[in-house]
This record gives C-alpha cells, structure tokens and sequence, in this order.
C-alpha cells in the first residue's frame, strides 16, 4: 500500500508540477499589454478605455492672425496734402523754393538745396517733418495755416513704413 501512495503522490506532484508550469507559461504569455511609457503618461494602463464624451475637450489655445496696419500711402494720403498746400505756383513746385519740387514721388525724394527731404526709416528726423512741425524753422507751409496733427503723423508714419511711392 505504500507503494501505492508513494506512486499517487508522485502522480498528482507530476500533475501538479506540470500546470504550475503551464500557468506560468499563460501569465508571462499574456501578461500587461500596455506600454509602459504611456501608461506613465496618461495613467491608462487599459488601452480599449474610450474616451468618456460627457468630458469637455480640451483645445491648445491659438494665436490670433497677425493683422498688419494699412499702411500710408503716398498717392493717396501724402500727395493730396502736398498738392493742397506745398506744391502751388510760387512754392515748391518745379524751379520753386529751395529747389524742392513737390509735385510729384521722385523729385519729393531728390530733395532741394538743403539735402534729402526725408530719410526713410526716420519720420522725426526727416527734414520735412521737421519743416512741417515748426520744429527747425521757417515752419512750412510759410503763408497758409499749419498742418494738423494728423497730416503731420501720416509723414511720420509713411516715413516710418519706408517712404515708398505707393
């Protein structure tokens, strides 16, 4: 009888042996299926989770477009005040004061006996402004009434923007 159950229990220790090992063999096989660099990151060890749609999501915020300011125009808001009140019979008009011709872009820009009369870039320092502003005399226009302070701010902002003949 003994031998019987040494027999048994060397049975039922080879059975035993044999799923300990198969049940080892399934738990390594299958194991965890998620990276777990991910599952650091997210905290979401399950991967067929969906995600929950009564949470609200969550947009990177965007830059609002650049808008870039008009910029002054030299046909359009420079020569109407040049032809207005500094290119009239007498003043600077081809042959005029100081020998600058303000009838037109490129004489403008040739500038008289005095030197440039602007310096793109540079619309205080320009001598026009400085001229029309009262700030290095004879202030200009010499007879008729000074420019205002906003057709004094468009030279300075065309001057500013690149003096260009647009």
């Amino acid at each position: 009888m003994r031998l019987e159950s040494n027999r048994l229990y060397s049975v039922i220790l080879t059975i035993f042996s044999v799923s300990l090992l198969l049940t080892a063999g399934f738990i390594v096989g299958c194991g965890d299926e998620g990276d777990p660099v991910t599952d650091m990151v997210n905290g979401n060890g399950d991967k067929t989770t969906e995600p929950d749609p009564t949470e609200p999501v969550v947009e990177p915020p965007v830059d609002p477009p650049v808008v870039e300011e008009p910029k002054v125009s030299f046909k359009d808001d420079i020569m109407p005040i040049l032809t207005e009140s500094c290119a009239l019979a007498g003043c600077h008009v081809a042959g005029g004061a100081g020998g600058l011709n303000l009838s037109e872009y490129d004489t403008f820009k040739n500038g008289g006996n005095n030197g440039a009369a602007f310096a793109a870039g540079n619309g205080k320092g320009s001598l026009v402004v400085k001229r029309i502003d009262g700030s290095q005399p004879p202030q200009m226009p010499p007879g008729g009434p000074p420019l205002d302070g906003e057709q004094i701010l468009l030279f300075i902002d065309w001057i500013n923007e690149g003096a260009e003949n647009n």
